[in-house]
């Protein structure tokens, strides 16, 4: 079975040592996802709702290299440096998912690698076995 590594450029991915997302067979697991701009810069100080929609921006990005989609997730790990920011968080969740409804979990963490981040999402998609992958 071929493992295929996706980038999205992120500043930390090369350095840290990580995949944004990989993909084995026809699973694809994608890193826990911050809300970023392309120069590492912090998108959506203090409004989760924007950090939660720039998530799944960066999440999609990679899903669409691996050969997948947003509807493909079968389950969502949602961490929240404030529990009370959950209601937010989950009606972006469900406005971004709809009848999809995947499997989801939310939990509050003490902290994220920067203070700015609200919000840090990792999933989990499973593609039919013939999707492309169309970046490495």
């Amino acid at each position: 079975m071929s493992r295929t590594n996706i980038s999205t450029g992120g500043a930390l991915e090369e350095k840290y040592g990580y995949s944004r997302a990989v993909r084995i067979g026809n699973v694809v697991k994608v890193s826990g996802t911050c809300a970023t701009d392309t120069d590492g810069s912090t998108v959506g100080v203090g409004d989760v709702a924007a950090q939660v929609a720039r998530c799944f921006e960066i999440i999609s990005s990679a899903l669409e290299g691996a050969g997948a989609t947003l509807g493909d997730i079968v389950i969502n790990r949602v961490y929240l440096t404030n529990i009370d920011d959950a209601p937010a968080a989950g009606e972006v969740h469900g406005a971004i998912f709809g009848e999809t409804r995947p499997a989801c979990t939310m939990m509050a963490v003490g902290a994220l690698v920067n203070p700015e981040f609200l919000v840090e999402i990792e999933c989990e998609a499973v593609v039919p076995d013939d999707a492309d992958v169309t970046t490495h």
